[in-house]
């Protein structure tokens, strides 16, 4: 039997492996120390994120997110962090500072010099590029 062999280097689910091992694929893989293994779920957060953005109906949508809520859930158990005490946090954080509702996209912020807004874009150029001129 003629196969053809694709680079993968990214974290699978569990029985995924099973299924392709079933459909007469030859999965290769490695089990990850703790490091690896953290890592790799944030790397498949940024993975299932971007699919999220490209999801193009609600089903869609709906599969991504859960995918999403998946890795969140083993990235938490994998640092021994309750998913009441994430809940916890961010139930603080839109007490303080409110979630998205309110959809308000900033174009620009204009920050004091010194001040905590200024610090903070300095501290990230990439993510906040200083404007000279408005």
């Amino acid at each position: 039997m003629k196969r053809r062999a694709f680079l993968q280097n990214k974290l699978w689910r569990d029985k995924a492996v099973d299924l392709m091992n079933a459909l007469k694929s030859i999965i290769h893989w490695q089990r990850l120390t703790d490091a690896e293994y953290d890592y790799q779920l944030r790397q498949k957060l940024l993975e299932e994120s971007k699919e999220v953005c490209a999801a193009n109906s609600k089903q869609e949508l709906m599969h991504e997110l859960a995918d999403v809520l998946e890795i969140i859930e083993s990235i938490s158990s994998a640092n021994e962090i309750s998913l009441e005490d994430v809940r916890a946090i961010q139930f603080l954080k839109r007490e303080e500072r409110g979630g998205f509702e309110g959809r308000k996209f900033v174009t620009i912020a204009e920050h004091v010099e010194g001040g905590f807004g200024e610090k903070y874009c300095l501290a990230d150029p990439e993510k906040y590029p200083e404007i000279t001129s408005i």
